[in-house]
Order: structure tokens, then sequence, then C-alpha cells
């Protein structure tokens, strides 16, 4: 900063100095502000968060950062200085989905025979299927048998030693168990007598070389009894003429 002054010839030589003393010192003055000033380092411009209370008509209120509300709201305004921001958190995996609990109770077939077959309409004037029984052995096992008192069975028995001990035991025994079978009613003889039919051709297919030969005489029967019977699923062959 340049400070220049000069002596009037009018003025008398006691004003002159004291005028004089007075622009040294806010000459002085002036330069060092202006020296501080260009030694401090640059202010920061200011970050400054603005939020914005909106009203709409009805009443409702929202809250805006830094997003001013849509026209005829009303708006009010707040400003705060720098809002430290918080990094947002990882979204944490989400859980699975617990194991649906398994059904206890009867069993459901998930693969195996399926019904595939059913009554031809032209076998409608062939008589009735034999009648069949719903059969279940002592260990709860299902079948479809042919008769209503199904020959004995020897179930058997856990045989122990002398000290009670299963490991020991000598020999072998059993007991006679019967099976307790119930009589399908007529209206449903014939589902169930291709549901037996389709069980033992799902059997026959997947039989080995030691059970095909018997597999196929079991399937051979039960197609036989069916295709005689009003329930065969296929059309019954025309009677020749004599």
């Amino acid at each position: 900063m340049r400070c220049e002054w000069r002596n009037a010839a009018s003025t008398p030589a006691s004003t002159t100095t004291a005028v004089a003393a007075d622009m040294r010192r806010a000459c002085i003055i002036a330069s060092v502000f202006a020296l501080l000033a260009a030694l401090a380092p640059p202010a920061a411009p200011a970050q400054e968060t603005v939020f914005y209370k909106c009203t709409d008509a009805k009443g409702n209120t929202s809250l805006q950062n830094g997003t001013p509300c849509a026209p005829g709201m009303k708006q009010e305004i707040r400003r705060i200085g720098s809002v430290r921001t918080v990094p947002v958190p990882a979204a944490k995996p989400k859980a699975e989905a617990p194991a649906t609990a398994p059904v206890y109770g009867d069993f459901v077939m998930v693969s195996g025979p399926n019904m595939k077959r059913k009554p031809a309409p032209e076998a409608a004037g062939l008589p009735p299927p034999p009648a069949l029984y719903q059969c279940t052995t002592w260990e709860g096992d299902d079948y479809l048998g042919e008769t209503a008192t199904p020959e004995a069975r020897c179930a058997p028995l856990q045989v122990t030693g002398i000290d009670g001990s299963a490991n020991l035991g000598a020999g072998s025994a059993c007991e006679m168990r019967e099976d307790t079978c119930t009589a399908i009613p007529a209206e449903g003889l014939c589902e169930a007598w291709l549901r037996r039919l389709d069980d033992a051709d799902f059997k026959l297919k997947y039989a080995s070389n030691d059970t095909r030969g018997e597999r196929q005489a079991t399937f051979d029967a039960i197609d036989a009894k069916v295709k005689a019977s009003s329930c065969s699923p296929v059309a019954p062959a025309p009677a020749q003429k004599p």
C-alpha cells in the first residue's frame, strides 16, 4: 500500500505536523491489515443444508432435503450447517425360508404308477368285475386282494438268550398273524381293478431277471380279469357269427 501526503503552503507548521503524524499511523495500520489479509488462508465456502417443510391442501406434511416444495403447497424452510453423512449400511442377506415341516401320516405317492387306463364305453355291456378287498397287514402296509380272508402269515418274533441279550438268542420264532380286509364298494371296483393293473404293469416294467417271470404271470392274470369285465379299457372283440 502506498501512502502519500503533501504540506499545504497556507497551513500552519503545528497543524501540518499533527496531520502528517495521523496520516502515517493510518497508513501503517492499513498496511498491517493488508499484510494479514494476504497471509490468511482462503475461507472455505460454507456448506449449507436446507430442509423444506411442505404442507398440502389436506394438511399432510412432508420434509424434503434440498428440494423445494411442489407448486401449490405451503413451504417452510430451515437452514442448518453442514450435515455429516452416514454411509448406508450394507444390506443384510435375506434369511432362508425355513424348510417345510414334514407332514406325518399316510403315505403320499410322489412317483410310481398313475391311473392311465379308463373303462371303454363299449365295455359297459360286459359283466361287472370280481370282488376286490382293501387289506392291511399287521405292519400297516396296504394292498388290494381278491379274498376277504387271506391266509395267516408268520410274523417273526425276537428271540433272546438266557441273559436277555438278542445277540445270544438261538433259533427263531414267529407268530401267526392275519391281515384285515374290507370289501370295496361296487361303484369303486373299476377304479380299484385298474389301479391294481397299473401297479402290476409298473412292477413288471422294472422287474429284474429273477422276478420278471412271476410279475409277468401276475400282470397277465389281472389283465385277463379286467378285460373280461365292464372295466375293460379296450372295446371287446365283436362276437363271431356262426
